[in-house]
């Protein structure tokens, strides 16, 4: 075929198997595409650029073969996003498209920039690419063109981002400071990249995060072992270098130190008990004060090291410990360059539930903030909602109840909305409740201390009879903090929008007191 026109136009079907599409100019294959084609019962289009081989005559094999009718067209149509069924109001998700991992999460001085792992062809994972999307707010996303596409070293998995401040790079063209990404070329991963180990790589921007180039000397890490991946980079003063935490193997991780980013040394291997992938490494103030830093190390599933950097290591204080019970928060990481001023350590988490029949597949968790708090002389760390969900709220607040014993209890009702549930309950010690919304439960067993909601249980972290506990609902699942956020999960389902009246069944034992605040949170997206 001739590429007269811009973009192609390939015919999807949400339960068609998936093909390669493999399109050679010559002998060299130049893109290679997986995809659930369906050319006989497609369910949706999906448009890839192809404006870069306009004019050129290319071949175009499938396997398995198939009989496809691939169409040229010069435009995009129209299309409606944002309203679709099961799509989260409340939560960003790409257009179109499958998400995982948040990758390269960082403050521009004016920009919080959010990557992403990202298919842009399907609502399937394959053809990883970064997504990317800017906010100045942390609540509504602007989506960019993705930054980064598979290559001939393998397809763009996981990593993260920091700001050259220093120019220590020397890629540094104009006024503005360089954005470095730091991602996980996955060789072998595809026709491309056949035969390549898995490395780590760099790409840079030299105009706030519009375009990207990858760094001419990849890799600047060659393979360790196995599929060594997803590099967290971070400035650690103690040591006065960058410091690259990198996924071995099982539960090992490796740390690396450079002070140009481009030379690494090995510094030390850590193990993350119950955990893998995805590391995050960043600093916090214990109970606020700054003269007791202390460093945390985490893990995609959410076991966490509370340490420090003494004698030019990271030094663990204490044993692993838990944030996440749930089934569905994953690939957690906190934003690099956050301004000082603003003195908050904040994060976002994948959302691992997936929706039938939909072009758009995942989304993320809400952003976070994250503290380390003293609790019965234990350093723990804690998350709970960015300030910044409060201005989605309309406000509808729940009366005050008190002395309830069993029985079922209306708390409001709201239709199509996302949810912000909030109370603090008195409660006698063999107290067992339930919140239910949206077709889920939620239990609280005072007597037991512990949180349910299905198939997980978490601490409930109940003190004197005081419980506290916040509920974020939304289309893909309910976002469950409780105490001061020493405890959090996120169990996802598709929400039954019928099942909309917010209930209390107390079950065993009273509630002295039962206050709270229930706001319908606005949508996030553009009304179109």
């Amino acid at each position: 075929m001739k590429i007269t026109k811009p973009f192609l136009a390939i015919p999807i079907g949400y339960a068609a198997r998936g093909k390669k599409l493999c399109f050679y100019n010559g002998s060299d294959l130049v893109l290679e595409l997986d995809a659930p084609v369906d050319a006989a019962y497609p369910d949706y289009v999906q448009y890839v650029d192809v404006a870069r081989f306009m004019g050129e005559d290319l071949t175009v094999s499938t396997d398995p073969e198939i009989d496809v009718d691939i169409k040229l067209t010069d435009t995009i149509p129209v299309q409606e996003f944002y309203r679709e069924k099961y799509r989260p109001q409340a939560h960003f998700s790409a257009k179109h498209g499958w998400i995982n991992d948040p990758n390269g999460l960082v403050f521009d001085g004016e920009r919080y920039h959010l990557f992403y792992q990202h298919n842009p062809y399907s609502h399937q994972w394959s053809n990883m690419h970064w997504g990317h999307a800017v906010s100045t707010d942390l609540i509504h996303w602007d989506e960019q063109a993705p930054a980064l596409a598979p290559d001939a070293l393998g397809a763009m998995f996981s990593g993260s981002a920091v700001i050259d401040r220093e120019n220590r790079t020397g890629l540094k063209e104009n006024e503005n400071d360089v954005l470095l990404l730091f991602y996980t070329a996955a060789g072998g991963s595809s026709l491309l990249s056949k035969g390549k180990p898995f490395t780590q790589c760099m790409a840079y921007s030299t105009d706030n995060g519009k375009t990207f180039r990858k760094y001419a000397g990849n890799p600047v890490v060659e393979h360790i072992e196995a599929e060594n991946r997803d590099p967290k980079v971070v400035f650690v003063p103690e040591i006065s270098a960058y410091v690259m935490a990198l996924y071995i193997d099982d539960n090992r991780y490796a740390l690396l130190s450079s002070g140009n980013f481009f030379e690494w040394k090995f510094l030390q291997e850590l193990s993350l008990p119950g955990d893998s992938e995805c590391p995050d490494l960043y600093p916090l103030y214990l109970d606020g004060d700054p003269k007791q830093k202390r460093w945390v190390f985490s893990g995609a599933s959410d076991r966490y090291l509370v340490g420090d950097f003494k004698s030019g290591k990271f030094r663990p204080l204490k044993e692993a410990k838990r944030l996440h019970y749930g089934r569905n928060s994953y690939a957690a990481q906190t934003f690099s360059d956050v301004p000082k001023e603003d003195g908050r350590r904040l994060r976002i988490a994948w959302n691992t539930t997936q929706a039938p029949n939909v072009a758009f597949c995942g989304s993320m968790n809400i952003p976070c903030e994250m503290e380390l708090k003293t609790f019965d002389q234990e350093e723990t760390l804690t998350l709970w909602p960015a300030r910044e969900v409060k201005t989605l709220f309309e406000e509808e607040d729940f009366p005050a109840l008190s002395d309830l014993g069993l029985g079922k209890f209306s708390l409001g009702r709201r239709t199509y909305a996302p949810q912000w549930i909030e109370c603090t309950v008195k409660a006698s010690k063999d107290a067992v409740f339930e919140l239910s919304l949206f077709g889920e439960r939620v239990q609280i067993n005072a007597e037991e201390n512990t949180v349910r909601c299905m198939d997980a249980t978490m601490p409930l972290y109940m003190r004197d009879g005081n419980i506290r506990l916040l509920i974020l609902a939304d289309a893909l699942g309910f976002e469950i903090f409780c105490g001061e956020g020493q405890a959090f999960m996120c169990m996802g389902f598709l929400a039954d929008y019928t099942l909309n009246r917010l209930e209390l069944t107390v079950q065993q034992g009273n509630l002295t007191s039962f206050q709270g605040h229930l706001a319908a949170l606005q949508s996030v997206w553009p009304v179109k």
